[in-house]
């Protein structure tokens, strides 16, 4: 067998498990799209002094979520970063990125319960467990909660910073 033919035959023989690879996990990809709704929701402070925005992107059949969250301290200062985590029953639990009003990078646990069309910010002992940002096992409550967020029309949140209308799919 010549050097032409041993190339020749070294790339058919690749192409053939590419065209495997490509015939199998196709449909494998088309299967798996998920449902993904945007919400926008509005919450103010019983003292009206904070606001909070957040826009949440929510696929709850794949059981996660994500988006932006701002929450603005008396109109001047704001905390502004974006959320992302998991869906556990009618609880949202993940993690909240910001840079704070002090203009530092932060990061920290965020959970939020849910309620007919409302959400309920929840608190809890925060700690870092394998280097993750973690309310620690037990202490989320949502009583006396800071935010109750009621749902707002997509255009209201002109203060966020990614915007997109809420039929949008990913």
């Amino acid at each position: 067998m010549s050097d032409e033919q041993k190339r020749v035959l070294e790339q058919q023989l690749w192409k053939i498990p590419l065209r495997m690879l490509i015939f199998f996990l196709f449909p494998l990809l088309i299967s798996c799209r998920h449902d993904y709704e945007t919400r926008y929701y509005r919450a103010i402070s019983d003292d009206k002094r904070d606001t909070a925005l957040l826009k949440v992107v929510i696929s709850e059949s794949a059981g996660f979520f994500y988006g932006d969250y701002q929450i603005r301290y008396n109109g001047v200062e704001k905390d502004d970063g974006t959320i992302r985590g998991q869906i556990f029953g009618d609880t949202l639990i993940g993690k909240f990125n910001y840079l704070s009003r002090e203009n530092v990078k932060k990061a920290a646990p965020i959970a939020f319960l849910t309620n007919e069309n409302s959400l309920k910010l929840g608190k809890g002992t925060a700690g870092t467990y394998l280097g993750l940002n973690v309310y620690k096992y037990g202490t989320i409550t949502f009583d006396d909660s800071l935010f109750q967020f009621q749902p707002i029309d997509a255009k209201e949140p002109g203060l966020l910073k990614y915007q997109a209308p809420p039929s949008t799919s990913f």
